[in-house]
């Protein structure tokens, strides 16, 4: 009876063949074959243990954020809206009078707010759902914008430091139901929220939107420029829009003022017209944070901005949720941190009170 006998193939696998005859001509088992094929491929790729879940990404940090600073702002409208006190539009104060052709401008300046923040709206939401039946991070950034907004009653919840025309459209303030607002502070002014409220989506989603394509374009044409290099240029830009746009509102329309700043670092000082020059600077620094949030998002191949990092590890029905609550709960923060906790340190320990007509005073 011939014996099997054994031999080491090149590629390191076993070859079977019989009576010493070479493999050619070698008659071969099923089972040897598949020993000698699963021995090849374990020498040539050998496997690698999976490692550990990827963590990255604050989504879920965000996403919980996003549903406490939402339900701040609904409870805090919610219960102005129902309160008989608070909502109302504030009366007019006498002695000054206000003329008509600074009324006119401040009319002007309402709709032309309307008007923007509806161009804002349709850009970012409307076009997209009626082109794509979806809706892109632009509609999420502008959706915190609006949210953060309620932000803007932390402006007197201490002290009177941002006055508002009692000429403009208005049915009071809601600063009596934010969190940590002084019982005793002067809660009855006039929150121009026809032209106020606009203000959080030019100055931020606007700004936004314009700046992203401007850093695109310097892209192709310095392709070595840093990020960093970019958003400094936004902040400039975003510094000299922001005090243009103020002192117009400020000086023709007679529709808000700096009640009270250091005087240190404010321009006019003393006069209804005082400008601190941290404004621009916090505005600005809102501006460039958006941009930043919105071109993570262009930048990132999953269309994803560095708020929504982490959403792909959540089940599929939490995703999209998910991704909402982040980019509002991002949006809302900056207007907490960025913006309101400086401005009011810095107007609270400010030393040059503005002064303001009775028109800008609060009724009480």
């Amino acid at each position: 009876m011939a014996t099997p006998t054994t031999g080491r193939t090149a590629g390191g696998g076993s070859s079977v063949g019989v009576g010493g005859a070479s493999t050619d001509e070698a008659a071969v088992t099923p089972s040897a074959t598949s020993a000698t094929t699963a021995a090849a491929g374990a020498d040539a790729a050998p496997t690698t243990p999976p490692g550990p879940p990827d963590h990255r990404g604050g989504v879920v940090i965000w996403a919980l954020v996003g549903v406490l600073l939402a339900a701040l702002a609904l409870t805090t409208w919610g219960r102005w809206i129902l309160s008989s006190e608070e909502f109302g539009r504030v009366e007019v104060l006498g002695p000054d009078e206000f003329p008509t052709w600074r009324l006119v401008l401040l009319r002007i300046s309402e709709v032309a707010s309307v008007v923007e923040m509806s161009t804002i709206v349709y850009l970012v939401a409307i076009r997209p759902w009626r082109r794509a039946r979806r809706l892109g991070i632009e509609a999420k950034i502008a959706l915190g914008c609006f949210l953060g907004s309620v932000s803007d009653g932390f402006l007197n919840t201490q002290e009177y430091l941002f006055a508002w025309n009692q000429h403009s459209i208005n049915v009071g303030s809601w600063s009596s139901f934010l969190p940590f607002a002084d019982p005793d502070h002067q809660s009855r002014y006039a929150e121009g929220i026809v032209w106020g409220t606009p203000m959080y989506m030019y100055f931020c989603i606007g700004v936004a939107l314009v700046a992203v394509p401007a850093i695109q374009r310097m892209r192709r044409r310095w392709p070595g420029i840093r990020n960093g290099t970019a958003l400094s240029v936004v902040f400039v830009a975003a510094c000299v829009f922001d005090f243009v746009v103020e002192n117009v509102f400020i000086r023709l329309d007679h529709g808000y003022a700096y009640a009270q700043a250091p005087e240190s670092v404010t321009l006019f000082a003393g006069s209804q017209y005082q400008f601190p020059l941290y404004e621009m600077v916090l505005v600005a620094a809102l501006g460039v944070f958006f941009t930043n949030l919105l071109l993570s998002a262009r930048d990132s191949p999953d269309g994803r901005s560095w708020a929504e990092r982490g959403v792909e590890r959540l089940a599929p029905r939490w995703r999209g949720p998910a991704s909402w609550l982040a980019v509002i709960g991002a949006s809302m923060t900056a207007f907490f941190l960025v913006y309101h906790l400086p401005f009011n340190w810095l107007g609270l320990v400010g030393d040059s009170a503005a002064d303001l007509p009775s028109y800008l005073l609060p009724s009480r």
